[in-house]
């Protein structure tokens, strides 16, 4: 999709981070929008106000992904409202810090219901609608822990790998169709999501990322994706240490465990 002017996407998690920084990005290229999240609304409303502000459209809905019944609303607005969906950027993610024997069902439904559920949610309403039309481009938000066994987060890591593994299929199945597909999976960007992360058995300091992780603004993110969607790029993988740790685990896996191992190590102490 090299052309994205005029193009309708449609954002969940735009309200802050690389959401709303890629919703920005797509408005700038000509794009109407349709923006999604759970809580933040006044957030919400902001991004919308700046994407007016360049002249695009901009329809705002308040929608929990991971609940079917909110993602399916979220849905039919989206194409009452604009008449299709050519991009859907699947977004909104939640972190937990916590080892698996100390997660509870709640944690593992809450994680994997805002990571994974939510992007089949909006695959199963609004994939048949692309195909109707052979066109469109669906970007999946992973993450660096989708490419590689993030230690004292199990239920995201598995969440991630899900997704990742669901967008590979995607993109083979669809491409008969002339929809496009990309997997996202960035390291640290510097984004509200560390603010928010759920810490349990541990102290709260390990949800702020080392020094050595680096990181990115949510712009440069967003610039990223943008050219990901154009080239129809399959798998961008976003900053220095998320390159290096999954090109790690490629050339030696016994590496990239021993990697996660002292990783692990270090956040042992500090538990609570």
């Amino acid at each position: 999709m090299k052309d994205l002017k005029n193009k309708i996407a449609l954002v969940t998690g735009a309200a802050t981070g690389i959401g709303e920084a890629t919703a920005l990005a797509f408005a700038r290229e000509g794009c109407d929008l349709i923006l999604a999240t759970r809580k933040n609304a006044e957030g919400l409303k902001g991004t919308a106000e700046k994407i007016k502000a360049m002249g695009r459209k901009a329809l705002t809905v308040m929608a929990d992904v991971s609940k079917r019944e909110d993602v399916e609303r979220l849905c039919q607005t989206a194409l009452k409202e604009f008449g299709r969906v050519d991009i859907l950027m699947n977004n909104a993610g939640v972190g937990m810090s916590c080892e698996l024997k100390d997660m509870s069902l709640e944690d593992w439904e809450w994680v994997m219901g805002v990571n994974f559920w939510g992007s089949v949610y909006t695959l199963h309403f609004l994939l048949p609608h692309m195909i109707e039309r052979k066109s469109g481009h669906i970007v999946n938000v992973s993450s660096g822990a989708g490419l590689i066994g993030l230690p004292a987060a199990g239920a995201y890591t598995a969440s991630k790998f899900g997704l990742v593994g669901l967008t590979e299929v995607l993109r083979t199945e669809v491409e008969r169709f002339g929809i496009g597909v990309t997997a996202v999976c960035p390291a640290v960007v510097r984004t509200p999501i560390f603010d928010t992360i759920k810490v349990k058995g541990f102290k709260k300091e390990i949800s702020t990322p080392p020094a050595i992780m680096g990181g990115m603004t949510p712009d440069q993110a967003a610039s990223r994706i943008i050219k990901a969607v154009k080239r129809n790029q399959a798998l961008l993988v976003i900053t220095a240490f998320a390159k290096f740790c999954y090109n790690i685990k490629r050339l030696s896996p016994a590496l990239g465990r021993a990697v996660c191992s002292g990783m692990f190590r270090e956040l042992l102490k500090n538990k609570e």
